[in-house]
């Protein structure tokens, strides 16, 4: 008999604890329709076709022995060859002209209730957002190509280019190693005090920049803010506040520890606002939280019970007027953070933290 390889292995115990948590809810089956779910129990495979959209045109359906993708008959060779291919997973198509045709192959298949991506998603997003030894290694490859992108990106920025050629030409970059990219934001010059959520438009760039990505490979997700000076050297005040939301967002990796919650977390964090003189930025923008096959699987809150574990990826984004500072990280289980979005070649402040790119050119 063949030995599974590492994605079947990876399959089946996701499945078990899947499993588990339908023994649990005395569900015959689940089905499920969204992206991260879909990626997550596959082990990197897509199910969807719209890029904005959360719900794919997959559903995987498992229950206590089985588990089976039901697709439309003109999604089925895809999935089936692409998607998951070396997988114990049957691929069953159905008539894309019946809409009736999904609930009928479920209900055929199941004897009993069975719950949906939205039913279970209090129970799944800790399972997602513990990440086993190989999704460890592909979150470090995925975080390994984007700094690099993100890197050359603003390396070769200039003054005069728009805001959104910027940002094409990361997705560019990122699309090389197959990266997608659900999140690019750019904001130049004045924008940068404005918005915490600059979507990038065709302005031409002066002096500053501020670039956020969030790049997805195989579904799992890392995110990360970087920022540039094209001519000259960020003012006093600039300066400043870069200092404080970096001094922050230590804050907040170092209080990152198994067993607090995110409301303990975030307790910390808003108390290193106080101490570094800001003590109502917090308030302005959400401070982030774990990640894994979602931007945030959750968002830390006042009133967040989460629980946290070994082995989970966070992304903090603690931000400052004019300044943020963002990276991605793996809570190991001895209780260290291990940063996969950190570039060697970009410069980085003397307490470790990423630092601004500055041009060598004079304002």
């Amino acid at each position: 008999m063949e030995e599974a390889g590492p994605r079947a292995r990876e399959l089946a115990e996701k499945l078990e604890r899947l499993r588990s948590v339908l023994r649990a809810r005395g569900a015959a089956g689940a089905a499920l329709r969204s992206r991260r779910n879909f990626a997550w129990l596959t082990a990197g495979g897509h199910n969807h076709v719209l890029e904005a959209s959360e719900e794919g045109f997959a559903t995987l359906l498992v229950t206590a022995n089985d588990a089976v993708v039901l697709t439309a008959v003109n999604e089925a060779p895809r999935i089936r060859d692409e998607e998951v291919s070396g997988l114990p997973i049957e691929v069953v198509a159905y008539p894309w002209e019946r809409p009736e045709a999904l609930g009928n192959e479920i209900r055929a298949r199941v004897d009993g209730s069975v719950v949906d991506d939205a039913a279970l998603e209090a129970d799944l997003w800790p399972l997602r957002a513990t990440l086993g030894a190989d999704e460890q290694r592909r979150l470090a490859l995925l975080g390994a190509h984007t700094t690099r992108a993100m890197t050359a990106t603003l390396a070769t920025a200039r003054q005069g280019e728009l805001e959104t050629t910027l940002g094409a030409r990361l997705a560019l970059a990122l699309a090389g190693h197959g990266i997608g990219a659900p999140v690019i934001l750019v904001a130049s010059d004045e924008r940068i005090l404005k918005y915490r959520h600059p979507i990038p438009v065709p302005k031409p760039i002066d002096t500053s920049l501020m670039l956020i990505v969030g790049a997805e490979l195989g579904g799992l997700i890392v995110a990360m803010t970087r920022f540039a000076w094209l001519r000259g050297r960020p003012d006093a005040e600039t300066e400043r506040r870069f200092d404080a939301v970096n001094r922050i967002h230590a804050a907040f990796i170092a209080a990152t520890r198994a067993g607090r919650t995110l409301s303990e977390v975030l307790a910390d964090g808003v108390a290193a606002y106080g101490a570094a003189g800001f003590p109502d930025e917090w308030c302005l923008h959400h401070q982030g939280g774990p990640i894994g096959y979602q931007g945030r699987e959750a968002v830390a809150t006042p009133t967040s019970g989460a629980v946290i574990g070994a082995e989970m990826a966070f992304a903090w984004n603690p931000s400052i007027t004019g300044t943020k500072a963002e990276d991605t990280f793996v809570l190991r289980a001895d209780g260290t953070p291990a940063i996969v979005t950190r570039d060697p070649y970009w410069p980085s402040r003397p307490d470790g933290e990423p630092g601004i790119w500055l041009s060598d050119v004079e304002a």
